[in-house]
């Protein structure tokens, strides 16, 4: 049960962190899709050894699926920019 309320609430946190970086980088993604594309890449990376390449390989599949946007740059930016944005929030959560 705490495994998926972890899961719950990193695709949350992590959506809405994807929603922004679609905002930023000019990729259309609704905030529910990025919750989606998230959670279902977030199971799969609870797979042991393979989870993290399955992960991977969902999460742009899904963004593919949900925004078509091309692979290159506009879905790479998009993962980036999110990362990038995780960082910040994390330092600014660790900071307070």
């Amino acid at each position: 049960m705490e495994v998926l309320m972890y899961v719950a609430l990193d695709a949350l946190i992590t959506g809405f962190i994807v929603f922004l970086a679609g905002k930023l980088t000019a990729v259309e993604i609704e905030f529910k899709e990025a919750v989606i594309c998230v959670g279902l890449s977030s199971l799969l990376g609870l797979i042991p050894s393979v989870g993290w390449i399955l992960s991977i390989i969902a999460f742009f599949y899904l963004l593919k699926k949900y925004t078509a946007a091309d692979i290159w740059p506009d879905l790479i930016l998009l993962v980036v920019v999110s990362k990038l944005i995780s960082v910040v929030v994390l330092l600014a959560i660790g900071g307070i």
